[in-house]
């Protein structure tokens, strides 16, 4: 029994550890902040884990909106998972977007080098459509 304990505490240990550490356990819901553009018809988005982006169209007779943007994760443990646009039949229009990732602060310790991942999407809406965008 003992020698069954002294080799497991070690393991029980490392997975506290890394539980501990990983930063992806539960992490907090944030919404992005959006900020209109003066040169442009649309929104700048800044949120979470370095994220940097644009709600516009092209011209006001487009029937498309372009998301796009990117995130700078401050090491390569962190990871993108992807996206999902939901619309609201009223007008105008609610439109979320919603992104999702994962982040580790062990990664800072093992791998801190910083890592881009592109996002966009097109989103079909009125020019009166209301934003949001959530990061999970």
């Amino acid at each position: 029994m003992k020698k069954l304990m002294k080799k497991t505490m070690p393991i029980i240990i490392a997975l506290f550890l890394i539980i501990g550490f990983s930063g992806c356990i539960c992490k907090p819901i944030q919404e992005g902040e959006l900020t209109l553009l003066s040169t442009q018809f649309g929104y700048k988005v800044e949120g979470p884990l370095g994220f940097e982006g644009t709600i516009t169209k092209e011209s006001v007779d487009m029937e498309e909106w372009n998301f796009s943007g990117k995130f700078v994760f401050p090491n390569q443990l962190c990871f993108y998972l992807g996206k999902t646009v939901s619309i609201a039949e009223s007008y105008p229009e609610q439109i979320e977007i919603r992104l999702y990732t994962i982040s580790s602060l062990i990664g800072q310790i093992l791998l801190p080098r910083d890592k881009e991942v592109p996002v966009q999407c097109k989103i079909k809406a009125s020019n009166d459509a209301r934003f949001r965008v959530i990061f999970y």
